[in-house]
């Protein structure tokens, strides 16, 4: 973005990508006519792509940060230190957020050719420090030749040590050996191809002879052009099915999408305005519910006081990204550092969440992350409908009395019933 250019800040999630060939050199080849990088071919070129995302390292955009760790669910984070800046508050902010969502960590510490000496071994001594501190608790590894790519490379998953490398965009230094690391560090999940498809949206878009498109990533599963999937839950909880009118990988046309990849889908029979982030597409097999409330176990990573019942903070679970009241605690209050079994409940909209998923939820300085352990469905817009007849049904019944005209009963006892059915 422009604004981005003018500022030097990141405010928004950037991608870009980076693509090495059977023998491990890079392919962004820029276009000879007009000097741009061209995903299509590049893609088309390379037997390993490597996926960027660029989060925003100012304290002011951390909510945009928050979403694409939690929404685009990376292998690896790498932060980025300056070497004449060293270690600031908003970078043991993001290890720790990192961490927190148990994604290995590496390090790169930049602009090593305009720093003088004694700044530069004060910065690794900081970030040496950190690395080891009691909140990580992980062996420094700095990489100064080939061998030590493959050592940091081979051992970097087990979430063990973490890879620090100096480097210089101006002068070039140690650009080889990162590109080495990035080349042969192997993939951290394992891949689930052959269960239901789910698909997680994190942006919706609207262009001029498609129609709705929608973009996230393929949690499980593979995904068809022509697969009609459940996509939901709306503001009533519900599911609908849609079909794939065509997928684009990559800004490439492909026929199918699988587990781990990124991909943008084309609707059809729905608008903009009926989807949103934090929504999902699923197999139908899957029967899926939605919700309202959850049990979680949380860390509270820092609060100023204390934490109570009925305390309301922005949640992220994925791309979900909605604020959620603290409905109940077994213990009386939370403070920082403190551990806990607590029930959320969202405020405005139900929402498709898995058992097992991590979450992060903030307000203002409070950081805290967690582990979604059990999801109550909500019953949807036809069961409650269902329930509601059968409730007015078994009323009449009771009482005895005459039956209302056409066996229908009146209008007032109608909103009490439903009134009723929500409340419970």
């Amino acid at each position: 973005h422009k604004h981005e250019f003018e500022s030097g800040r990141t405010s928004s999630v950037g991608n870009d990508i980076l693509g090495f060939d059977v023998h491990g050199e890079v392919v962004n080849k820029p276009d000879p006519h007009n000097n741009n990088l061209d995903w299509v071919q590049i893609s088309r070129d390379c037997s390993k792509l490597i996926t960027f995302i660029d989060l925003a390292g100012h304290e002011k955009y951390l909510k945009t940060t928050i979403f694409g760790m939690t929404g685009h669910m990376p292998d690896y984070t790498m932060l980025m230190v300056g070497a004449n800046m060293g270690i600031i508050g908003t970078t043991k902010e993001h290890l720790s957020l990192a961490l927190s969502l148990s994604v290995p960590v590496f390090i790169v510490v930049t602009k090593i050719d305009m720093c003088p000496p004694q700044i530069l071994e004060e910065t690794m001594k900081n970030i040496g420090r950190l690395v080891k501190s009691a909140g990580a608790r992980k062996l420094p590894v700095m990489v100064r030749n080939t061998n030590d790519v493959i050592h940091a490379a081979v051992n970097f998953p087990s979430k063990r040590v973490c890879p620090i490398f100096q480097v210089s965009n101006v002068e070039g230094t140690n650009l080889d050996l990162l590109r080495q690391f990035l080349n042969i560090v192997p993939l951290r999940r394992t891949l689930c191809e052959n269960d239901p498809a789910h698909f997680q949206i994190d942006d919706v878009y609207w262009v001029e002879g498609v129609g709705t498109v929608v973009s996230g990533t393929v949690l499980s599963g593979t995904i068809k052009v022509n697969d009609t999937l459940l996509l939901g839950p709306n503001s009533v909880g519900e599911f609908v099915p849609l079909p794939v009118k065509s997928i684009h990988r990559k800004r490439m046309p492909v026929s199918s999408v699988r587990c781990g990849q990124t991909a943008s889908f084309a609707l059809r029979k729905i608008t903009k305005r009926e989807v949103r982030k934090g929504m999902v597409m699923l197999d139908p097999r899957m029967n899926p519910v939605s919700s309202m409330m959850f049990e979680a176990e949380i860390l509270i990573l820092h609060h100023p006081t204390t934490i109570k019942p009925n305390y309301q903070a922005m949640l992220h679970i994925g791309s979900i990204r909605q604020t959620a009241t603290l409905v109940s605690m077994t213990k009386e209050v939370l403070r920082t550092g403190d551990r806990d079994r607590v029930m959320f409940r969202f405020i405005r909209l139900p929402e498709y969440i898995r058992p097992g998923t991590r979450m992060v939820f903030r307000e203002g300085r409070t950081k805290a992350v967690g582990t979604v352990v059990n999801v109550i469905p909500q019953a949807t817009l036809a069961q409650q409908r269902a329930k509601l007849k059968d409730k007015t049904n078994r009323t009449f019944v009771k009482r005895g009395g005459p039956k209302p005209p056409n066996g229908k009963p009146k209008a007032e006892k109608l909103v009490i019933g439903l009134l009723m059915t929500y409340d419970t």
